[in-house]
């Protein structure tokens, strides 16, 4: 399932932060860890391999790491701040789903904290006024963070509490699933709507910047304003643009 390019059969993650996308609506996690991956310059470290994971291989999607492939499932590693992002370029075989995730459970539950992004159909927010920002957390993770989760000014999510998370993909059960092993984990999610959600990605990583400033440290200088890569792989995130010749 895991191959490393340091040729080591298993991952060092004491002390790691890892961050996984949930495949949601508009892909917004998947393009929120994109720059992630981007703006700190993370470097991949190996790839995974599962019969839930549909075969991908393309050119590399960021300009830092010109010379990389990519797959459909890959980790990327910032040592210094002790991060570790997961990323998937491919959805999920269904009947596979539940074997992958056990497996993905056992290799990263050494890690610190565990932080899943995702996103639900904008139409399932039933109060308008409120944030369009919901989590859930573990005990643990709660009690690790509860300087961060307590402050009213910081965080003003709302705390899911169903059984569902309607265009969130797989987020839901893998929550469960590292929380079944007590790691500490939160999923984040938004509520948005299907399209160019480049947006929605940078504002998932500003969320999840205030909450883990210790390790992300994406603010610029005493502004409060980040400094976000965007990948290259988003020049053509559409397509090419429709050829005059058409009209």
């Amino acid at each position: 399932m895991l191959f490393l390019k340091n040729k080591l059969s298993k991952l060092d993650l004491a002390e790691h932060t890892v961050i996984i996308p949930s495949i949601c609506v508009g892909n917004a996690a998947q393009l929120a860890c994109d720059l992630l991956i981007a703006s700190k310059q993370l470097r991949r470290i190996g790839s995974l391999t599962h019969p839930a994971l549909i075969p991908v291989y393309g050119p590399s999607a960021y300009q830092h790491e010109p010379n990389e492939k990519v797959s459909s499932c890959e980790l990327y590693e910032g040592s210094e701040d002790k991060l570790l992002v997961v990323q998937f370029r491919a959805p999920w075989v269904a009947r596979h789903t539940a074997s992958f995730q056990r497996e993905l459970v056992e290799l990263l539950k050494g890690a610190r904290r565990v932080v899943i992004l995702s996103g639900s159909f904008g139409f399932e927010k039933r109060v308008i006024e409120e944030s369009p920002w919901a989590y859930r957390a573990s005990d643990n993770f709660k009690e690790a963070h509860a300087a961060q989760l307590g402050n009213q000014e910081l965080i003003k999510w709302k705390e899911h509490k169903g059984e569902a998370i309607y265009g969130g993909g797989n987020a839901l059960q893998l929550f469960k699933s590292f929380d079944e092993q007590k790691v500490p984990v939160m999923l984040l999610f938004r509520y948005l709507l299907e399209g160019d959600n480049s947006t929605d990605a940078s504002l998932i990583v500003r969320e999840l910047n205030e909450l883990c400033e210790d390790f992300l440290q994406l603010r610029n200088g005493g502004d409060g304003s980040f400094k976000l890569t965007v990948p290259k792989s988003w020049n053509l995130l559409f397509g090419n643009d429709v050829t005059e010749l058409l009209f």
